[in-house]
């Protein structure tokens, strides 16, 4: 390479040596060519590294750790010894379009240095439907935690933060804020709340799907094979990065929901109202998420599929509905 790269993508990967070469190869293939491709292997892979050097572009670095040290700081590892001011951040299930670093870096060094986080909209594929998600972005002075949370539809649909596979950020800022070292579930979202709730962040969205977040049922993905109560440990040890609404919503969201997905939990249902009334905000809209998730929908699952009824509450939700 004979000039620094403007932007690297960072990819961790473990035991998947197909996945992530088709991540790499959508990284390689990206119309603003000057760029470099870090790829962590997380551990002894032996297969995932041989498939790696099939790619014959000097621009793919791999970085194969000799010990399993967890996605953030594999991600954390890869940012420290990039060799440029922005970081793509890249899932090795994930890919891109063509010109999704090109289209947000041109957006980026349009923007103030420093604190800087552009992301894009997505597919979200999920084997017979593509949603486009988000269709909406926070509002100014919007707490990120209500943004991410709070505004849940009546139904349950969640539009969320764009996926961690969307996200440019400066390189100094990600030095300054780092994964969560150890943190085996809610990295994106823990360094969200970390990250964003400092002051001069600037941050902005590319109102165009340029990436493709693979959400297959069939496969097992990290966020898919969460146990309740992971989530459920980290937001109570993570309190204060939630405003009371929005740890509320968390609880019924993220963890009533998990509970739900292994029947009616009345046990888990009572911890988690409990916990709303005594650390967030018991509002009718929360109480009613707690039923839905933890009473309703674990029955609607024997006749209805979760793929089918996501693509449902998608497309009956409105954005912006968010009601309280």
């Amino acid at each position: 390479m004979t000039q620094a790269p403007l932007v690297s993508a960072v990819i961790p990967t473990r035991f998947r040596p197909h996945l992530v070469c088709r991540a790499v190869r959508s990284a390689l293939a990206q119309t603003m060519a000057n760029l470099e491709v870090i790829v962590v292997v997380d551990g002894p892979d032996p297969e995932t590294v041989a498939a790696l050097k099939e790619f014959h572009d000097e621009r793919l670095r791999v970085i194969a750790l000799e010990c399993n040290e967890g996605g953030s700081e594999a991600r954390n590892i890869a940012v420290r010894q990039a060799h440029s001011e922005w970081i793509a951040l890249l899932d090795d299930d994930d890919e891109w379009y063509p010109t999704k670093v090109e289209k947000q870096l041109a957006v980026a060094e349009g923007m103030p240095k420093g604190r800087t986080v552009v992301t894009c909209q997505y597919f979200d594929f999920q084997g017979s439907s593509n949603l486009l998600r988000p269709r909406r972005f926070p509002k100014p002075n919007q707490a990120i935690s209500d943004f991410l949370y709070s505004e849940v539809s009546l139904l349950g649909t969640i539009e969320g933060f764009p996926q961690t596979s969307t996200w440019l950020v400066s390189r100094e800022f990600l030095l300054e804020v780092p994964f969560a070292k150890g943190l085996k579930r809610n990295q994106d979202t823990d360094w969200l709340l970390r990250a964003l709730r400092l002051p001069d962040v600037s941050m902005a969205l590319v109102d165009e799907p340029l990436s493709i977040f693979y959400n297959e049922k069939k496969r097992v993905r990290i966020t898919q094979a969460l146990d309740w109560r992971d989530s459920y440990q980290w937001a109570m040890g993570n309190r204060n990065l939630f405003t009371p609404r929005a740890l509320s919503s968390f609880l019924a969201v993220m963890c009533m929901n998990h509970a739900g997905k292994h029947g009616i939990q009345w046990g888990v249902f009572c911890t988690l109202l409990k916990d709303c009334r005594r650390y967030g905000r018991v509002t009718p809209k929360v109480l009613w998420l707690l039923v839905l998730y933890g009473l309703v929908y674990p029955k609607m699952r024997a006749f209805i599929s979760s793929e089918r009824r996501t693509a449902l509450l998608y497309h009956s939700s409105a954005p912006g509905a968010s009601g309280d």
